[in-house]
């Protein structure tokens, strides 16, 4: 896979695989760049003692390390400050990001570019932006406006095609219900300027006076989570602000 920086930094998790392991020490490739070795001592491979790095580690194993210096032809890493949690962002990110370079080849066949120009322009630049380009492609309709800050109308388009063509791009759903009212004799244009302005991906519809549903979608339910509690949010300060009554329940 490609990634859009030569060299890891301080702090980066990485993939690697154990190239040479002895007693005291052992080499390995970092699987997310080219030409790049790095060395983990065997102070670094456990928090518990370890007397020798060959009954714990074996040549061909794939990992996740942590850099702790960048300095330098090799990188130091350490196996014992990754925990579960880091371990498995890690990998997923890594073989997700392996699926998007066949995603990058199918864009710059939609854009009839070079893939290398593509990489430079487009992939190198989400990986940037969003920790992998694989992301851009799975957030290019949930959060469409993400891409468009990125990129022309014609690149945006053209990654949404390839991410309905490889991915499930099915989407979360939360639903609650809002009351609004206002004692005033002008409730009903109060209510219309309080939702006037509702964030995308959220939807409000009328029921009964004074009940009006409301609906999120997100690619994930953290996503739809923070849609329409930023959208109760933003109606709950209009209709004060307005001098009206707020009501939200979660369906």
């Amino acid at each position: 896979m490609r990634w859009y920086k030569d060299r890891p930094e301080e702090g980066d998790f990485v993939v690697v695989t154990l190239t040479d392991v002895d007693k005291n020490s052992a080499y390995a490739d970092l699987e997310e760049y080219e030409d790049v070795e790095g060395l983990i001592h065997i102070s670094e491979v456990s928090r518990s003692w370890v007397q020798d790095m060959t009954k714990e580690l074996s040549e061909g194993e794939k990992n996740v390390a942590q850099v702790i210096d960048a300095e330098g032809d090799t990188v130091t890493l350490s196996l014992k400050r990754v925990n579960d949690n880091n371990k498995r962002d890690t990998m997923e990110r890594w073989k997700k990001e392996q699926k998007a370079e066949s995603f990058i080849e199918d864009l710059a066949e939609k854009l009839d570019r070079e893939v290398d120009d593509v990489y430079e322009d487009i992939g190198f630049r989400m990986q940037e932006e969003f920790g992998s380009s694989f992301y851009g492609f799975e957030i290019s309709e949930a959060e469409e406006e993400k891409l468009q800050n990125l990129f022309d109308e014609d690149v945006v388009a053209a990654i949404q095609d390839v991410a309905r063509d490889n991915i499930d791009l099915k989407q979360e759903k939360l639903e609650g219900t809002l009351e609004l009212s206002f004692p005033q004799g002008d409730g009903v244009e109060r209510i219309k300027e309080v939702l006037s302005d509702i964030n995308d991906g959220v939807e409000v519809k009328y029921i009964s006076a004074p009940e009006y549903s409301i609906t999120a979608w997100g690619r994930t339910q953290e996503l739809a989570k923070k849609r329409i509690d930023n959208s109760v949010r933003n109606i709950r300060e209009k209709v004060d602000e307005l001098d009206g009554n707020f009501e939200f329940s979660r369906a």
